[in-house]
């Protein structure tokens, strides 16, 4: 039964945008319900010491973008570039910049055909000196396509899953000096290791990783500092780390992470040393409830789940929450970045605080960060906090090389952005509107959505 609801938690959030999986906590487990979390009285946060204008000239503003957010300098010219998947549309797409907030497709060779969404990575996989993308579709399963440093690409994917995947990351994990890969499912086949031989050709090496079940985002790291690539992923029992031996094989180091009974709240994960000890840490973006009812707001308790939740890594690699300060919302994406240049990292968060209404509720939230695992929210000028589309991946580089990060997200839902569901109502208050209201009348359906780029810039004086 368990596995039941929790397919219905972490695929039948496809369909419409995300109203929250109805959930509230009963002696400290997730359990289905209606939970009475609100996170829209929670103050937003002060006004942030960086703003943002669009920089996103040419980058398509229509369709459903399902997909994580990868950076790689795809031509050579020293600016990142990114790649995105499509959803029910026209596959992945390699976008090369000008470091001018311009963009113009270079995907000659990549599938021109209905994907499902998904993610990629990039890395040079057969070592000639160009970048090379690997694609992981939530239908179609894993793909690697070899670059020539001009926007065209071709195949090179033997051995890979054809069962859907939710995303891929690429890295060298037994020291070889040929990158591997490593991808999580979209259904059931959870997460999975490939050597890779430098010529394209791929061999499987998940022993130790969970091999069930299904996730949404994946990482290589070295977590543990002994030299080897370890693998993070947004798994559907949690967020989870494998470490690896550096010849392929893993073991499980999740010690403190959470482990819900419910699965598929967990989606998106980023890894960095947030607290300067030197080991990394981790932040995941979660739909738990957010509660204690009311936490997160000036003078109340610390939320201990729901929206952005971090773990600090100790030294005996077992990790403990640190969100003082992080609001209450359903987080869909993160990302890790200093922000704001002062030297301590900050969270970038894609998702909504509107948790019980579904349509045009999404945003991107900004948290700086301390450098002790304490955070301060932060209004940035510039970013939408409410009116966009349901949001997936988000990530962070300086795509114009001005020193200051900019943010890519993927945006994409079928429903009208400009359509909201709104609140749900309590008792006397539901009896009552229900016989006077028929609610915000039925949405306008299609493909909404679009790649968003916003260029980071710093306040005089901050």
């Amino acid at each position: 039964m368990r596995m039941r609801r929790a397919l219905v938690c972490g695929l039948g959030l496809l369909v419409v945008g995300l109203a929250g999986c109805g959930m509230f906590q009963k002696g400290g487990k997730a359990q289905a319900g209606g939970g009475k979390a609100q996170a829209a009285a929670v103050p937003a946060g002060k006004p942030a010491p960086m703003s943002y204008v669009w920089g996103g000239n040419g980058l398509p503003q229509t369709r459903i973008w399902k997909s994580q957010i990868a950076f790689g300098d795809v031509n050579g010219d020293g600016y990142p570039d990114f790649g995105a998947v499509s959803r029910l549309a026209d596959g992945p797409w390699v976008f090369v910049t000008d470091g001018h907030g311009n963009w113009t497709e270079a995907s000659n060779g990549l599938p021109r055909e209905p994907f499902c969404g998904g993610g990629m990575a990039f890395m040079d996989v057969n070592k000639d000196g160009f970048m090379d993308v690997a694609i992981a579709d939530h239908c179609k399963g894993v793909f690697v396509f070899l670059g020539d440093g001009k926007g065209n690409w071709r195949s090179a994917s033997s051995g890979l899953p054809t069962i859907g995947a939710e995303d891929v990351a690429l890295g060298d994990f037994n020291n070889d000096g040929c990158p591997d890969l490593v991808s999580v499912a979209a259904s059931e086949e959870g997460v999975r290791a490939f050597l890779g031989n430098c010529k394209g050709v791929w061999k499987e090496s998940s022993d130790g990783l969970a091999t069930t079940e299904w996730g949404n985002s994946v990482q290589m790291k070295d977590m543990n500092g002994d030299g080897n690539l370890d693998v993070i992923a947004a798994y559907s029992a949690g967020p989870r780390v494998w470490l690896g031996d550096g010849k392929g094989k893993w073991r499980e180091a999740s010690q403190g992470l959470p482990a819900p009974d419910i699965h598929g709240l967990y989606w998106g994960i980023d890894t960095g040393d947030l607290n300067g000890d030197g080991r990394p840490d981790i932040v995941a973006g979660s739909q738990m409830p957010p509660l204690p009812e009311g936490c997160g707001a000036p003078g109340m308790p610390v939320c201990n789940g729901g929206g952005v939740e971090v773990y600090l890594q100790q030294p005996d690699g077992s990790y403990v929450t640190s969100n003082d300060g992080l609001l209450p919302m359903n987080t869909l994406g993160v990302a890790i970045g200093d922000l704001n240049n002062d030297g301590k990292p900050d969270v970038v968060a894609v998702g909504k605080r509107a948790l019980d209404e579904i349509g045009g509720v999404y945003g991107v939230y900004t948290f700086l960060g301390d450098g002790t695992g304490k955070w301060t929210p932060v209004v940035a000028a510039g970013l939408p906090q409410t009116g966009k589309e349901r949001s997936w991946g988000v990530g962070l580089a300086d795509v114009n090389k001005d020193g200051v990060l900019d943010i890519v997200v993927a945006f994409g839902d079928v429903v009208s952005p400009t359509w909201r569901s709104g609140g749900k109502k309590e008792g006397a208050d539901q009896k009552k509107e229900g016989a006077e209201q028929k609610g915000p009348g039925a949405p306008q359906r299609g493909k909404f959505g679009g790649l968003s780029v916003w260029l980071g810039q710093l306040k005089p004086g901050s």
